[in-house]
């Protein structure tokens, strides 16, 4: 306890009131028997251990590795894709390498004007896990990547900066086959029947929160919640590869609209329509696929592209056999289905709009 005792009161302090005689008495035979640390002197103060002082040390930067930054979490067989990596500008003018095995490999001279370099390698055409090696001088660092089958298991686990990577956080591209409009339709009147399976209904994607209600409370369907700050279509396809047997009576997307607040939309989101068909067929069976077409946003700025993604969400679905329910339609104008009180608005409808809105998907699972 030293020379403080347990309410911070020193020595002094307690020589400052009367009757505390006995008290010095006891502290000074403990000081002395080694019982009570005795104070600390000056010199001895300035020996006690301290941490040096950030300015008088150099920093150590610690320098991100090698490693793919972004692939396309479905790509179809008969198109070229490219993966991103990036690469530590350790010293500039470091020459070196990178390339897939058994690929001529890209040389590649490390700049003086940044301290990260990207660049693309080309998306391997065969399913499989495939290394690319990077030299840079006696460095050498080997980057794994995964192209599966759509139409088998999915080795989804979760999502590292929005995109796709299995178990051990290798980066997994799906390949499934395109399929355009015409085609698709040819394709489903010549297809075989299939028999709808007989599982739990899966409702997957954004609940749409307002107000602390959400889409998915009371419905007769297993409910998964996948979202993503601007990939939330990845996120959707990481919670549909543990689909079972037996698979879903019926499966329902929400997409909400987060991937244009997050400003990363791209038509590719439409493509989880097509996978989940092709993962469905492969394993003999056909749910009933419905798609929930997202609700107006409220801001201006994102009207024009908001119109552009439901158009082309609502062509791909129509043409590979999915079930709308429109949001949209059931919320009615967002300046109504998501105020809360003169001026204040949530970012999904709330209140009997959202209660219209979650009726409908209901509805869809009966």
């Amino acid at each position: 306890m030293g020379a403080w005792g347990r309410h911070g009161r020193s020595v002094r302090g307690v020589l400052q009131r009367p009757g505390t005689l006995s008290a010095i008495a006891l502290l000074t035979g403990a000081l002395a028997a080694g019982a009570v640390d005795p104070p600390l002197s000056a010199s001895s103060a300035s020996l006690a251990a301290m941490p040096p002082s950030p300015s008088s040390v150099p920093g150590v930067r610690i320098w991100v590795p090698p490693m793919f930054t972004h692939w396309p979490a479905i790509a179809w067989a008969d198109e070229e894709r490219n993966v991103a990596f990036s690469l530590p500008v350790q010293v500039a003018g470091t020459a070196g390498t990178i390339g897939w095995d058994g690929a001529p490999p890209m040389p590649i001279t490390l700049p003086d004007d940044t301290d990260r370099i990207s660049g693309l390698l080309p998306l391997p055409a065969t399913v499989g896990v495939h290394r690319a090696t990077v030299t840079l001088a006696d460095d050498v660092t080997v980057l794994r990547l995964r192209v599966s089958d759509v139409r088998a298991a999915w080795p989804l686990a979760r999502l590292e900066a929005g995109f796709p990577v299995d178990a051990d956080g290798v980066p997994v591209v799906l390949r499934d086959r395109r399929r355009d409009a015409d085609q698709a339709r040819k394709w489903l009147l010549l297809a075989p029947h299939l028999p709808r399976p007989a599982g739990r209904a899966l409702v997957v994607g954004d609940p749409q929160e307002a107000l602390g209600q959400n889409l998915f409370t009371g419905l007769d369907a297993e409910c998964r919640i996948a979202t993503d700050e601007r990939f939330p279509h990845h996120a959707a396809l990481v919670a549909l590869a543990a689909l079972g047997a037996p698979l879903p009576r019926t499966i329902v997307w929400v997409p909400g609209n987060q991937t244009l607040y997050g400003g990363a939309w791209t038509g590719e989101e439409s493509r989880l329509l097509g996978a989940v068909r092709s993962r469905c067929e492969a394993a003999g069976g056909m749910p009933r696929l419905v798609l929930a077409l997202p609700p107006q946003p409220m801001e201006e700025r994102l009207q024009a592209q908001a119109a552009e993604r439901r158009d082309l969400l609502v062509g791909v679905a129509n043409s590979l056999g999915w079930t709308l329910v429109d949001l949209a339609r059931a919320a009615g104008p967002a300046m109504n289905a998501n105020q809360v009180t003169a001026g204040a608005f949530t970012r999904y409808p709330n209140g009997a709009a959202l209660e219209r809105c979650r009726q409908v998907i209901a509805d869809a699972l009966e």
